[in-house]
Formats: C-alpha cells, sequence, structure tokens
C-alpha cells in the first residue's frame, strides 16, 4: 500500500512520507473529517442526573442464567478503573487507583450489583488482579465474576497458561462466566481455538467445574457471528455490542445480532451501551427530544433503559470510572423502567441524527495503548469528538472569520490542555501495531495523521 522500509523487524512508515502518500502533505483536512451542518454550539445544558436517595434493595434481576444465577441487570465493568499516575523507570504510567476502585466496588455491592467483568488486557494486566483483590473480602457465593481468555496469545501452552494464571490473579477457584474474547476475525478464532485446540480445552474445563458458564463477546463481521454461534455447542451466553445507535447502524447491527440470540435462546450480555460515552452527551436536537418524551432523564438514562428493556438481556456491563456514573446508573436500574415502542420509535430516529456527525468511532477500550512511541491514542481520538461536539472544530475550508478564529484558539488551547506534548498526535509514525487491535476497525495512524496535519496547520493560520 505504502512505500515501506525494515526498521527492528517491523514495517514502518515515516509520519512525513505517510502524509505524501495520502495526499495530506499540504492540502487542507476533507470537510468529511468535520461534523457536519455544525455552526452553532450544542447546547450546554443537558440535564443533571437526580442523584439523591440511590435505593439500596430496588436493583433489578435477570433469571436467564442457565445454572441459575440472579444477576444484577448492571454489571460492573472493570475497564475503566479509575487511575493514578506514578513515576517508573519507564517513565510516568498510570495505574489502578486501588482506593477509589474499592469505594466503587464497596458502593456496588452495597447496592444490589453482583455481576463483576474483567479480562487480561484491562489496564494493562492490572484490572484482574485488583479486582481478585478488592472481592476477596467477600463471600465467594455472593457475586459473579467473569473474565476472558485473550486473542493475544501466542500457542496453545501460552493460553493454557494465561487461563490458569487468570484464575491466580482473581483469586479463585472457578469463574462464573468465561468468554472467548472479542472474535474479531475468522483467522484467529480458527487459529486459537480449533487449531490449537482451546474450545476443546474450556469446555473440559466447564465439564470438570472450573467454568460455569462459557460464551464468547463479538467484535467481528456477520459471517463470524454466524458460523460461531452454529457451532455445536451449548453457549451459555454471547456479548454484543449494543445500543440506540448501533440497533440499525452497527457493524453489524445490534438488531440482528439480537434476534438471531433470541431464537436460540441463548442469554444476552451487553458492551457498549453509551458506545464510549458517545451517546451520554448528544446534540440539542435530540436532546429537545428527549425532554419532551420524559423530562428529567439524562441521555446516559435512556441508552441505559433502551438495552435494559430488551427481555432475553441478562446484564448490561459499564465500565463506571465515577461514583456520579455509578450512582446514575444504579438509579436507572433500580428499578428499571422500560422503554416503551413509542420511546423506542423517539431512540430510532436521534440514532438517524446522531448519524449525520462525522466522529471518529472510539469507544475508549484501551485495546490500542501502550502505543510503542508514548502517543495517547485514545485520549486523541476522544478529544476530536469532544472538540466536533463543542462546535469547536475549525473549518479549514470555510471563511477566516471571527469564529474561525474563536473555534481555532479554543482547538489548539484544549489540545495542548488536554493532552501532554509527548503524547500527542505528531509522535505517530504509522507503525500500524494499534490497528490491530481495535474492535471498531478504526483506521488509527490515518485518523492520527489526519488529527495532526489539523493541529500544524493551524498554528500556522
Amino acid at each position: 500500500m505504502y512505500a515501506m522500509k525494515e526498521n527492528d523487524g517491523k514495517q514502518k512508515i515515516s509520519r512525513r512520507t505517510a502524509l505524501k502518500y495520502m495526499g495530506l502533505g499540504a492540502a487542507v483536512i476533507p470537510a468529511s473529517l468535520y461534523l457536519g451542518g455544525c455552526t452553532k454550539k450544542t447546547d450546554k445544558s443537558q440535564p443533571v442526573p437526580d442523584l439523591t436517595n440511590i435505593p439500596t434493595d430496588k436493583m433489578t434481576y435477570t433469571a436467564l442464567s442457565k445454572t441459575g444465577d440472579k444477576i444484577s441487570l448492571l454489571g460492573f465493568g472493570t475497564m475503566r478503573y479509575p487511575t493514578v499516575e506514578r513515576e517508573t523507570p519507564e517513565g510516568i504510567r498510570k495505574f489502578i487507583d486501588e482506593e477509589k476502585a474499592g469505594q466503587l466496588v464497596d458502593y456496588a455491592i452495597a447496592h444490589g450489583i453482583n455481576y463483576f467483568d474483567t479480562a487480561w488486557m484491562y489496564h494493562q494486566g492490572e484490572s484482574e488482579i485488583v479486582t481478585g483483590k478488592l472481592l476477596k473480602k467477600y463471600p465467594r457465593n455472593s457475586f459473579y465474576l467473569a473474565t476472558k481468555l485473550p486473542g493475544s496469545v501466542k500457542s496453545r501452552e501460552d493460553a493454557i497458561a494465561t487461563y490458569h494464571k487468570q484464575l491466580e490473579k482473581l483469586q479463585v477457584d472457578y469463574f462464573d462466566y468465561y468468554h472467548l474474547h472479542s472474535l474479531s476475525s475468522d483467522v484467529m478464532y480458527e487459529r486459537i481455538y480449533k487449531e490449537w485446540g482451546m474450545l476443546d480445552f474450556l469446555l473440559n474445563e466447564k465439564k470438570e467445574g472450573r467454568i460455569r458458564n462459557l460464551g464468547w463477546s463479538f467484535h467481528g463481521d456477520q459471517p463470524l457471528f454466524d458460523k460461531v454461534l452454529a457451532e455445536p455447542v451449548d453457549w451459555d451466553f454471547v456479548m454484543i455490542q449494543m445500543n440506540y445507535f448501533d440497533w440499525k447502524y452497527g457493524r453489524v447491527p445490534a438488531e440482528y445480532m439480537y434476534n438471531r440470540l433470541v431464537e436460540r435462546n441463548i442469554p444476552v450480555m451487553i458492551m457498549e451501551p453509551l458506545l464510549g460515552s458517545r451517546l451520554a452527551k448528544v446534540s440539542r436536537a435530540v436532546s429537545e427530544m428527549m425532554q419532551e418524551e420524559r423530562p428529567g432523564d439524562t441521555p446516559a438514562q435512556w441508552a441505559f433503559r433502551f438495552v435494559g428493556s430488551h427481555p432475553q438481556v441478562m446484564v448490561v456491563l459499564s465500565g463506571m470510572t465515577l461514583m456520579e456514573h455509578l450512582q446514575e446508573n444504579i438509579k436507572t436500574y433500580s428499578p428499571l423502567v422500560p422503554v416503551t415502542d413509542k420511546q423506542k420509535d423517539m431512540l430510532a430516529k436521534a440514532a438517524e441524527i446522531i448519524r449525520t456527525y462525522k466522529i471518529i468511532p472510539c469507544t475508549d477500550c484501551k485495546y490500542c495503548v501502550p502505543c510503542p512511541y508514548g502517543v495517547d491514542i485514545p485520549g486523541i481520538l476522544l478529544y476530536y469528538n469532544k472538540a466536533t461536539w463543542d462546535s469547536n472544530l475549525p473549518d479549514l475550508e470555510g471563511q477566516r472569520d471571527a469564529e474561525f478564529e474563536r473555534a481555532s484558539r479554543a482547538f489548539l488551547v484544549d489540545y495542548n490542555r488536554t493532552i501532554p506534548e509527548l503524547e500527542q498526535a505528531n509522535h505517530c509514525i504509522n507503525c500500524g501495531e494499534c490497528e490491530p487491535t481495535c474492535p471498531q476497525n478504526i483506521k488509527i495512524p490515518t485518523d492520527l495523521l489526519k488529527i495532526d496535519n489539523l493541529v500544524q496547520q493551524l498554528k500556522t493560520t
């Protein structure tokens, strides 16, 4: 595709060469990168959630589990634990803030949450360790614990060793729910679970009682979904990305996957109910529709009510970094007020509006980090999206008027405040290591180069 050169055994391309081949060396950024038709600031007066009187005894539970588990509809995802920066020999790194994470977990349990979801790569391997430590003080039969076999394993032996290491890290003798994690390509699935025999290994672990429920989480295309679903395996659950936007417009529409699982009577787990927080803040048009239908509810509450209202949904996972997020979600499901058919129609119209906004589909899963060159990939992509929503994305093809000057200044000032200088997009060399790990199939180096080109041009205007 590009002219490459060998560097440490990996295909590399210089930033200057990449810009040349992408046609961005001296050109302006294409208009399609911007928020179409956005000339005014979005509404800043989004509803504020009522965080008073959070119930401790009204959580909604489901009874869909094939093992008879009574599971809280709201599950605690540990991908977004709060973090703290510490100095290491390799430089400043982010680690889980165990004190704050412990406060969240304790509060969750006290308010009815009993399902906790983690994975090998969350927080660069730290999540399983901290989760095991935080849950250790509670009776083992008082909570349900899920983790996943990563797609990054290098061999059958590595996969088996990883599995046993997870038991050790989580300080448990068995997993309540175990995933074939993030199935995204047929090649990966065939290699790990067929050629290396890991599907048979996990089925045997279930037979031996060290896995109570076995299923898979999905990020691939429709042929792969259909293929895995058709396996002669009695799957106990499947986790899909579902929200009112992805219901129709996902890579594989959530409506299709959900209905196929309903046909097979397989319980459904939900990830990304907020689409990586993209549905937590909506445009003025969408906000007004929501407020007219149900005054006072926040966009996040609408999103959680939508997914929770589907009868085959067993648990909705949310990574809650702040106490306010946890409290709002608990209140939404304590108890759940299902959306009506009329409200579903309204959310379908909201999805159509949101679809017109040209933003990068990053969900802040952090599967792309750490970057070998220190680039804060999710931070940059999310900053770009925020600037889009806030109408702080200057149109280089438009008039150089007062609005252009305001937006340019706001974009550059906030970019430098948000992203440390050594972690900005200009340090991306397009090595491509991040791209295969992205569940949303974002062309990460391409988007980083476009964003940096915008930054460099704004500095000279």
